[in-house]
Parts: structure tokens; sequence; C-alpha cells
């Protein structure tokens, strides 16, 4: 027998599967045609409402420094320990400890193609004669030890730099070698950043302390 309660209920149980079904359809994006549906949550709509995602960039720590003190950055070295030491009991007077800092690097060795050394000048002229007609890159040597001669490339390595000079004799280069130029060095880079003026005023002051050095802008 079915009474009045029964019938309520089988129409309140139609109405529950009739609004989950409609919920599932809305949900999947069924009828986004329509105009309905939810908010798109996927990554590529999230970038769809960045402003310029493209543009945005971590700083490094000292990128960030020059972006608070200012546009002026120059930096200088290497220094070894007793120069670095000297440098930073001399800035702590001169500088808020966040416009300088003094960083290891490391200069790797290089080797050169070299030819030399020469007893004159005009031999060297001679030389560099020949090697433009080989149509061979050249300069002179920075390295006292290796003066009077030429350089004909700088490698990072003493295998890159061999087998550059076999290409070069297979151009018809002969007696060149290839020789370390410099060592690796070790030491840390100064570099001060903030105002133009302060920056400039800074490294005047600490003259007497940088060997020679000359202050370049910050890479």
């Amino acid at each position: 027998m079915i009474t009045g309660q029964t019938v309520w209920l089988r129409w309140l149980v139609l109405l529950l599967v009739l609004l989950n079904s409609a919920y599932y359809v809305w949900s999947e994006g069924a009828l986004r045609g329509a105009g309905l549906g939810p908010a798109l949550q996927g990554e590529p709509h999230r970038l769809e409402t960045q402003v310029r995602p493209d543009a945005l960039r971590l700083l490094r720590h000292a990128e960030a420094v020059d972006l608070v003190m200012g546009a002026a950055c120059r930096q200088a070295g290497p220094f070894d320990g007793t120069q670095s030491d000297a440098l930073r009991g001399a800035l702590r007077g001169l500088l808020p400890v966040q416009a300088w800092s003094l960083d290891l690097v490391i200069e790797p060795a290089s080797w050169i193609i070299y030819i030399g050394q020469y007893n004159d000048p005009a031999t060297i002229e001679v030389k560099k004669a020949e090697l433009r007609g080989l149509k061979l890159p050249h300069e002179a040597v920075t390295n006292p030890d290796l003066m009077l001669g030429l350089s004909l490339g700088r490698f990072e390595s003493q295998a890159a730099a061999a087998a550059e000079l076999e290409s070069m004799k297979r151009r018809g280069l002969r007696k060149a070698l290839v020789v370390q130029d410099r060592p690796e060095r070790r030491g840390s880079m100064l570099r001060i950043t903030g105002a133009e003026e302060a920056v400039a005023s800074t490294w005047q002051a600490l003259q007497p302390l940088l060997g020679g050095r000359v202050a370049t802008d910050c890479r």
C-alpha cells in the first residue's frame, strides 16, 4: 500500500538525483557554452590573470642591494687575504655593511698558443706579417716572462689550446707551442654599491690599498 508519505519520499529522492546530476554537469563545464560553469582553476588560466608573468625574475642578494642602494656599482680584485683584511678594516669606517662586499672568486688558469721569444721588436713585426698572411689571429703577450712574443689565442684548458694549435699547423703555422699564461688565482672581489658620489669618493679613499687595481662597473 502506497501512502502519501511514500510518494513524497520518492519525489524527494528524485529531486536530489536531479540536483546532483545538474551539479555534476555544471562542475564539469558542460554548460560553459551557455555562460554557466565554475571559474577555471587550471594553471594556464592563472597565468593569464597575472600581470606580465614573463617579466618576473628572482634577484640575487647583490642585485637586490644594488636596487636599494642606487644605480652605481663598482668592483675590483682579486685581493689576497692580507689585502682583503686591510680593505675590510678601512671599509668599516667608510660605509654601512650593506653597501660593500668581499666575495671569494676563482680565476681559472689560462693557456696560450705562443711564438717567441725574440730578441728585438723588428723580428716581432716580421712574425706579425707572416701570421697575417696565414690569416691567423695574434696579439702581444701580457705576461712579462713571455716577452718578446706573440699570443695566437687564449684558452681555459691546455687540451683546448693544443687542439687549436694542431688546427693552425694544418694552415701553415710553424714553431708555436702551448704555454701556461696564468696559473689559477683565488682571492676576494671587492664590490661597492650606492649613490654615484659616495661610490666614487670611497674608491678614491681606498686607492692606497688597491695595489694598482682599477675599479670597473659591476658585471
